[in-house]
């Protein structure tokens, strides 16, 4: 282990210890304001943004920073201490713990008490983490990518392509979800898939370069580690020429060509008001239904298309947002 990722795991260790203190302290106090605890797996835009649209949305509802209490934690990455973290977070009793994609989710659902109200965001597929079971302290928002509309995306911005490459991390289930959704839909378009499976960020570009001279582009979808090294992908695609598309905006603004996207804010916005609700009224969150917001914007990185002498059509172009 090097010295960089050791710094790291001990300065996650050293904020966890940080927020459990400090919020001890509250209590201690007498401080009775509801405690809402958002657990996030790791920082990049997509989780980034929905836990901005989770505190968007519960200030919206009247719970802002002065009306809970507010107790953070990123696992950065570390999946091997996501079971360790959400004990030492339910150890706080939290009125709802709001578990943010679904390796997060997963852990939280697997040690927490019954009676523990969770409120997840950005789970895509919500069998992953037991919703088939309709749990009664669990509900949620899930992001609805929209493999097809990309793989589409794909096919007009390319029209020759005949191979696409994806790279996942293979201990991510919402990852593996997410290769079946575009195998299937890759068969029927008479799409050959690469695939190249890693076990973390840091093995992104040497996939991404054995990928090199068998794929036509790249496609990105719902992995959060290949998302957290967008930047190691693009590198080594657009040196060979060839194009990365994703399926959020957060990593067409780092550097892949288009994407038909989820808005995470506002995957983030719905739970934060599921949340507002739950501590209105009391109610089980298994009560409430659980949203799923789709993916249907498309988000176009224009110095990107044309730096690799790519062409969108106008009529798609209309209601398109872009990146520079």
């Amino acid at each position: 282990m090097g010295a960089k990722l050791k710094w790291t795991l001990v300065i996650t260790a050293l904020a966890v210890i940080l927020v459990f203190i400090g919020f001890r302290q509250q209590q201690d106090q007498g401080d009775i304001r509801p405690t809402v605890a958002i657990f996030n797996l790791l920082s990049h835009p997509i989780l980034d943004a929905s836990v901005k649209g989770i505190k968007e949305g519960l200030a919206d509802n009247g719970y802002g920073a002065g009306e809970i209490r507010l107790m953070e934690v990123n696992a950065n990455g570390e999946t091997d201490k996501l079971n360790t973290f959400a004990l030492e977070l339910l150890s706080a009793r939290p009125d709802v713990i709001v578990p943010v994609s679904t390796p997060v989710t997963q852990a939280v659902a697997k040690v927490a008490d019954p009676e523990q109200a969770i409120v997840y965001s950005t789970v895509t597929n919500p069998a992953d983490v037991g919703m088939q079971n309709e749990p009664a302290n669990m509900t949620g928002v899930s992001d609805v990518v929209n493999y097809a509309a990309n793989l589409d995306l794909i096919q007009t911005v390319l029209p020759g392509a005949r191979s696409l490459g994806v790279i996942y991390n293979s201990g991510e289930r919402n990852s593996q979800y997410g290769v079946e959704q575009t195998r299937k839909l890759a068969e029927e378009r008479n799409l050959d898939l690469v695939v190249v499976s890693i076990a973390g960020s840091g093995e992104v570009a040497d996939a991404a370069r054995s990928m090199v001279g068998s794929v036509d582009a790249f496609y990105v979808g719902s992995d959060n580690t290949v998302v957290s090294a967008i930047e190691a992908l693009t590198s080594v695609a657009y040196e060979n020429g060839i194009p990365v598309f994703a399926s959020d905006a957060g990593s067409v603004q780092r550097g892949a060509a288009a994407a038909i996207s989820v808005d995470y804010e506002q995957v983030g916005l719905a739970a934060g008001e599921l949340v507002a609700r739950i501590l209105d009224t009391g109610v089980l969150p298994g009560t409430i239904a659980p949203v799923s917001v789709q993916g249907d914007l498309l988000v176009v990185n224009l110095a990107v298309i044309e730096r690799l002498g790519l062409t969108i059509p106008a009529e798609m172009m209309a209601g398109a947002e872009t990146a520079q």
